[in-house]
């Protein structure tokens, strides 16, 4: 066979058997592999490749697209390997990696079925990153030469269920919630009130429809004419959590989630609010507007924790309009943002509002349905002319 240095070299093996030799001759020449697969090789583990694959992304950054993988998606990428793909097909050699093989294990995934390793879990589970993780992976295999194509090519697609309804609140509900979160109606009797924090970002997110992350990220350098009439916001970053491994500590990040600033127009309640804010806090030009009492950056899972716990206790009363508000999330109201903008105003209004660059995105995930499609008629009374 012809080896890694391009010479040609006899391999010779002796066994009792006829048979035997075969086999041990079969072994011998898949441990020498292919010539040009030097990183890569068929009998590598899954573990292996995994491993070397997430180097190779922190190498050589994205995949399709020039520029560095950020830290928080490369341990997302992580999460999928250390509690799906090593449990489940770990010890697997990646020359065993047929279609049929990765069919059944996004079926068992998918249908939450025990595979390998991987336990059982009620409901199942998405494998929308899991299918990220593998094409990736198993495409580096093919790179080396230690694949000669791709199977994830040829896999089923996932079985889509029917679109499920875009939660977001009614203008009625999100004037309820804020009357939920304010601190007169979250105080524990015989404890002190708390802050404000809560009552005004709620109000800061139905204001203008920011993640979590990019409201906490707002300084005061990022708010333009306050007090002119039309009082601007600069949404030019977000916050990024700490992860294992990735992220080492809490911190600003210079871009948002799609690396593209914009430039809203506040309402003026919300214009009033952050005004009244800065006096009261005197935050500095690049210091947070939301800051914890030592002046640091106020954590988004914070503000989950506060958001969540008011809905409980909201929830506690059990009154038709309390009820309405459970399961909402700080998302929720990105969402009833979206669906308010696109309903009264376009939905292409609503996509530069939240910062998309698809607007399919903006439809599909933040605007919720109409009960009654509008008015349309003095349009459609064209087509009725006297004949």
């Amino acid at each position: 066979m012809r080896d890694v240095d391009g010479r040609i070299r006899s391999v010779r093996v002796v066994d009792t058997t006829k048979s035997g030799a075969r086999r041990r001759l079969e072994r011998r020449l898949a441990e020498r592999g292919d010539p040009t697969a030097i990183g890569i090789r068929r009998q590598d583990t899954f573990e292996t490749l995994a491993n070397l694959w997430l180097q190779h992304r922190r190498d050589h950054g994205k995949a399709r697209s020039s520029g560095a993988l950020a830290p928080q998606t490369l341990a997302v990428y992580a999460s999928e390997i250390r509690n799906v793909i090593i449990p489940a097909i770990g010890n697997v050699q990646i020359g065993e990696s047929t279609v049929p093989f990765l069919d059944q294990l996004f079926a068992d995934v998918e249908h939450g079925r025990r595979h390998g390793r991987c336990p059982a879990r009620s409901g199942g589970r998405s494998t929308r990153q899991l299918r990220v993780v593998l094409t990736g992976m198993l495409g580096l295999a093919v790179a080396h030469g230690a694949l000669p194509t791709n199977p994830m090519r040829d896999i089923a697609a996932t079985a889509r269920g029917q679109r499920s309804e875009v939660q977001h609140l009614t203008a009625p509900e999100a004037h309820h919630l804020r009357l939920r979160v304010r601190r007169e109606a979250m105080r524990v009797p015989n404890m002190r009130k708390p802050n404000v924090d809560l009552e005004e970002f709620v109000d800061l997110l139905l204001g203008t429809g920011c993640r979590a992350g990019e409201g906490l990220a707002i300084r005061p350098v990022d708010l333009l004419d306050l007090e002119s009439p039309t009082p601007l916001l600069h949404v030019c970053g977000t916050l990024i959590e700490p992860r294992k491994d990735y992220v080492e500590r809490l911190h600003r990040q210079d871009m948002t989630k799609t690396r593209e600033d914009r430039t809203l127009i506040l309402p003026d309640h919300v214009a009033t609010m952050l005004q009244l804010r800065i006096r009261r806090e005197q935050p500095a030009p690049e210091e947070p507007i939301f800051a914890t009492g030592t002046g640091n950056w106020l954590s988004p899972a914070n503000m989950r924790t506060r958001f969540r716990m008011a809905i409980q206790r909201a929830v506690e009363h059990g009154t038709e309009e309390d009820l309405a508000l459970q399961g909402s999330t700080l998302h929720t109201l990105r969402r009833t943002v979206g669906t308010l903008v696109a309903h009264e105003v376009s939905l292409d209004a609503a996509r530069e509002q939240l910062g998309h660059r698809d607007p399919s995105v903006t439809y599909q995930h933040y605007v919720g349905k109409r009960a009654v499609a509008p008015d349309v008629r003095s349009t459609l009374d064209v087509l009725f002319r006297p004949l």
